[in-house]
């Protein structure tokens, strides 16, 4: 979470940004011309063109590196993203797949001072009254509140693990959302782990926190079916959950279906349920990596 936001020198977009890049179906074709501190995109398409400044780069790359665009018409979120999966660029997730309707729609989508708010705020640290990142990145105080006080002696910080589980999903969930951007019926959603937690009956117990399974400080862990089995069991201890060899299986395999959204963009949903069929349009349904 420290590489949350980046300054776009450090960045794996600006790393491998090709001579050029294009929107689909004869859209807006996309120039990048470095500098020490800062990237200049050029939207253009025929005599057509409009252009914009990133200094700032969304996403460490574990699933995608989106600019955050400095236009005439505000602040945008960029038209294209990184994939660093697949190493690839593309549209970003959300936007869509059409050509753009002029050039400066084609730089990206306006943010308003409360899209700036909740974006900037979630990916880095400390931020400036106009909205300028201060301390980019999540660092200690993002999360633990009086930890530099508690550094230099005095008292002890915030630590959202002494909280019971609801309060400890609603702190995550200031970042990592608790209700939808735009509706529930928005395939995206399976995004954001603490909006989809909450509909299952696994949280309406009051037992199942985040770092119930996530230990605080480390990365999600992956292909390993028996730890979160573990996790499960602790609390589904009464007897087999199953009278055949399935409770010897993978819960989550079968329990938290695994989205893909894009080629590179794959997530686990975190409504834990008995999956029925319809749940998602098949095409987004992918086999889990082999555990």
């Amino acid at each position: 979470m420290a590489h949350a936001m980046l300054p776009v020198s450090n960045s794996l977009f600006e790393q491998n940004l090709p001579a050029e890049l294009h929107e689909p179906a004869g859209g807006y074709s996309f120039h990048y011309t470095r500098s020490p501190t800062a990237v200049t995109m050029t939207a253009s398409r025929g005599a057509e063109s409009a252009s914009g400044t990133i200094e700032w780069i969304l996403g460490s790359g574990a699933q995608g590196q989106t600019p955050l665009v400095y236009a005439p018409n505000g602040r945008l979120e960029s038209r294209i993203s990184y994939f660093p999966q697949i190493r690839q660029y593309g549209i970003t997730v959300g936007q869509s797949g059409q050509p753009s309707p002029d050039a400066l729609s084609a730089l990206g989508v306006r943010q308003s001072s409360r899209d700036l708010q909740f974006c900037i705020g979630c990916h880095a640290t400390a931020v400036s009254g106009d909205l300028q990142p201060v301390v980019p990145g999540i660092q200690c105080l993002r999360c633990h509140p009086g930890a530099d006080r508690h550094a230099a002696g005095q008292g002890k910080p915030f630590n959202p693990d002494h909280g019971d589980a609801r309060q400890q999903v609603r702190f995550c969930g200031n970042c990592h959302r608790l209700t939808a951007p735009v509706d529930d019926r928005q395939l995206e959603n399976v995004r954001f782990q603490p909006l989809r937690l909450s509909k299952s009956r696994c949280f309406a117990s009051g037992k199942l926190a985040c770092t119930t399974c996530h230990p605080a400080h480390q990365d999600a862990i992956r292909k390993d079916a028996a730890f979160y089995n573990v996790r499960c069991l602790a609390c589904h201890s009464s007897g087999p959950a199953h009278p055949d060899d399935r409770q010897k299986r993978n819960c989550i395999g079968c329990h938290m279906p695994y989205v893909e959204l894009h080629p590179a963009l794959k997530f686990t949903d975190h409504n834990i349920r008995v999956v029925k069929v319809g749940d998602f349009p098949p095409q987004f349904v992918r086999t889990r990596p082999a555990e």
